[in-house]
């Protein structure tokens, strides 16, 4: 780990809170619960705070090492190499995965007539060029991101609170269809998507200069986060009805093409494709530094910047070709990705890992 690295708490929150809550506000979760989605997102919360605590227990134990470090402290160095390879594929592939959502939304969104690739290497050339610039500037950069982010959030909000397009009685009734629909929405899919993508930041908490505070901001960002995500819900559910919301992929954008204040301030969707393009920055770029980093060190790299290109189009030939369309990339993001991918690496192997170090921790305390 390179130990002159160093980012503040503020901007470790604002990561947790771009990464998490960048792109979902617009994309939204819990489709399924339909106008239950806020109940669907608030279980999924208290089980992340859970996982968090999994997370930044490890860190507590480890202070000074990656996630893929400590690994094979923990499972010995050929079986700790193997699972460490695993996280960095895993950070590679879900980089794709975000860097193919960002691509084709904006195809569908803005540019119609526009390439798929040529989308995605303009993308990812910016994001390349904040990686070689290095941790601390993105960390600064996110504190930015995070007030233009929260100003542009809050403004479409009260746009759509002026123009009273929200009729909260399409919340009702609550429990329509019982507590099945829910809990599918909650495992697998809004636990892992996003809340349990939290898994990266075990590769970005040494680095924090204020290692005491870092359980306290993990915990505060995600919960603010959450609140947000069930305000969004809340507010979109009300605005477009429990049907509607089932059927859109871009819910906030579809709430905010009904803005209408005195036939004056309508077409608000530049804000919505703005946040697109923000958070779909985030998350790309810290699932691309954490293989990184996590590749830098596996196969001692001294010069990280060297891995940053051949790993860049790695990405983008990914991104390409893990679907021939995107509605098959969707199914196998709902289908495939949480069952097989995001619950053993998000959820299984490090609470796995936590109970094997404090087994071990434990035998030697009682052989002392």
């Amino acid at each position: 780990m390179n130990r002159k690295l160093s980012i503040s708490g503020f901007q470790l929150f604002c990561m947790i809170f771009l990464f998490e809550g960048g792109t979902t506000s617009v994309f939204g979760l819990a489709h399924n619960s339909k106008q239950d989605g806020w109940i669907s997102i608030f279980i999924s919360l208290i089980l992340c705070c859970i996982l968090l605590y999994v997370y930044l227990k490890l860190y507590e134990i480890y202070p000074s090492l990656l996630f893929t470090k400590y690994i094979q402290l923990i499972l010995g160095e050929y079986a700790g190499k193997v699972v460490a390879l695993i996280y960095i594929v895993y950070f590679l592939y879900i980089a794709a995965r975000d860097l193919r959502d960002f691509e084709e939304v904006l195809v569908i969104t803005l540019y119609n007539s526009s390439s798929i690739i040529l989308i995605g290497i303009i993308m990812m050339s910016l994001i390349v060029y904040s990686l070689y610039k290095g941790l601390e500037t993105f960390a600064r950069a996110n504190e930015v991101i995070f007030m233009l982010i929260v100003i542009m959030l809050f403004f479409l909000i009260g746009a759509e609170t002026i123009s009273k397009l929200q009729n909260f009685n399409n919340l009702r009734p609550v429990l329509e269809n019982g507590i099945q629909p829910i809990l599918k929405d909650v495992f697998p899919i809004t636990l892992t998507f996003p809340f349990g993508e939290l898994i990266t930041f075990t590769m970005i908490f040494p680095y924090v200069n204020k290692t005491k505070k870092t359980f306290k901001i993990g915990f505060l960002a995600i919960i603010v986060t959450g609140i947000l995500m069930i305000i969004f819900n809340i507010n979109n559910i009300a605005i477009l009805g429990a049907s509607l919301f089932e059927r859109t992929s871009f819910p906030l954008l579809t709430a905010v093409s009904f803005v209408n204040i005195a036939h004056f301030i309508q077409r608000l969707d530049t804000f919505v494709i703005m946040l697109m393009v923000f958070g779909g920055f985030i998350k790309i770029t810290i699932f691309f530094y954490c293989a990184l980093s996590g590749s830098a060190d596996l196969f001692n790299v001294k010069k990280t910047e060297k891995l940053i290109y051949p790993l860049s189009i790695i990405i983008i030939m990914l991104s390409l070709f893990m679907a021939p369309n995107y509605l098959e990339h969707i199914k196998e993001g709902f289908e495939i990705v949480p069952y097989y991918l995001h619950i053993p690496l998000q959820v299984i192997i490090p609470v796995c890992l936590l109970l094997i170090v404090l087994i071990q921790r434990k035998i030697k305390f009682s052989k002392k």
